[in-house]
């Protein structure tokens, strides 16, 4: 195991040598378990949203013979399986969902007959010192 040394404030180390003592830990131990308890529930809120968010592209493709009756050139907005929003901008279709139902949990796709375009792109990494 890689050895590294987190400075705590006093009283935070006080609270956690507390509870490490309670609970017949070392205070190391027990920052790794309460460390490792968080990343683990930050990755599964991770696949969550992936598994949303590929459920909503899944919908738009399976709408897609209807939206191109309706919608063909438009950008469709699509949440639980539905179009809430429309528009020729983007970014309006993206705005008017985030104010009707807050960030996150849609997907925005071009309503074209072609197949869809795939752009990857890395995320930004905020770094600290």
């Amino acid at each position: 195991m890689t050895r590294n040394v987190i400075e705590l404030p006093p009283e935070i180390y006080d609270a956690v040598r507390q509870q490490a003592a309670a609970e017949h830990k070392s205070p190391d131990t027990l920052v790794v378990e309460w460390v490792s308890a968080h990343l683990d529930s930050v990755r599964a809120d991770r696949d969550e949203e992936l598994e949303a968010f590929q459920r909503e592209v899944a919908a738009f493709q399976r709408l897609k013979p209807r939206l191109l009756e309706q919608y063909a050139g438009e950008y469709v907005a699509v949440r639980k399986g539905e179009v809430v929003a429309n528009g020729k901008e983007k970014l309006d279709v993206s705005r008017q969902v985030r104010e009707r139902y807050g960030p996150g949990g849609y997907y925005v796709a071009l309503v074209t007959p072609g197949p869809l375009r795939t752009v990857r792109m890395p995320s930004p990494r905020v770094t600290r010192e």
